[in-house]
């Protein structure tokens, strides 16, 4: 498993305090922020296990943003221990609220996953699933917590969806526009190379194809392969859209 651990987002703790606050009104009681991508969509390599969850790939996450510290160290453990075992970890799931059935909480493993939810207070669990503005392929992803039974919380948000959704793409807008750079799938799970990297930064100055290649000391296929990978995981049609999409992430400067 990943020796990574994940840290919180450079934010303001004031706007975490509101979004958990106005969550408290639904029966929400803690949550974590992300972006993630489609489980379903061009194969690109750097996105196949994330699309997938698999929670070694997940674990490598640099940043979130977290209710409090304690669900941050609840996510780390989870993902280390119990989310392959977990059938509602790698349910598929769709735009809008997803609300699992309660976990499988036999044997032996089952009562230590439990133990861990009661200490957290956590007797259900949802994602809800909204899109991002910077990438068709992305989503913002919000895991709620709550102390309320699954269908409580599922009458709740049946009731209130249009409110929530909206207060949900509210603070999804604030966190992105503040933490976009440590947020960026892209950047949150190392995507890019060293040399991808510098690839890309002297696309950025201007540079040909074939003078980025003198420069790397690699051939100008070379350059066009890195170039070609990074429209793809950029979803850029040509270089000025990937360099200005590259500033717009914070990937570049």
């Amino acid at each position: 498993m990943s020796n990574t651990k994940t840290k919180h987002c450079n934010i303001d703790s004031i706007y975490v305090s509101q979004a958990n606050e106005v969550l408290s009104k639904y029966g929400i009681t803690n949550f974590f922020y992300g972006i993630t991508t489609k489980e379903k969509g061009a194969s690109l390599y750097q996105f196949k296990r994330l699309r997938s969850r698999i929670p070694g790939e997940m674990c490598k996450a640099n940043k979130l943003i977290f209710s409090r510290d304690s669900i941050r160290l609840l996510l780390q453990y989870y993902i280390e221990h119990f989310a392959s075992r977990d059938g509602a970890y790698s349910d598929r799931v769709h735009l809008g609220p997803n609300v699992p059935y309660s976990p499988d909480y036999s044997g032996g493993k089952g009562e230590q996953f439990k133990r861990l939810m009661d200490k957290h207070g956590a007797v259900s669990r949802a994602i809800w699933l909204l899109p991002v503005k910077y990438n068709s392929d992305w989503r913002s992803a919000f895991v709620l917590f709550s102390d309320q039974s699954r269908k409580t919380l599922l009458s709740t948000f049946t009731d209130n969806r249009q409110e929530i959704e909206r207060q949900l793409q509210l603070y999804a807008t604030l966190f992105n526009d503040q933490c976009i750079s440590q947020l960026n799938p892209i950047s949150n799970f190392n995507c890019l190379s060293a040399k991808t990297m510098q690839v890309l930064q002297l696309t950025a100055q201007g540079y040909s194809s074939d003078e980025i290649g003198e420069k790397l000391t690699i051939s100008e296929s070379g350059v066009n392969y890195h170039q070609n990978r990074l429209k793809e995981l950029f979803n850029a049609k040509n270089r000025a859209q990937l360099v200005s999409s590259a500033h717009t992430l914070g990937v570049l400067e």
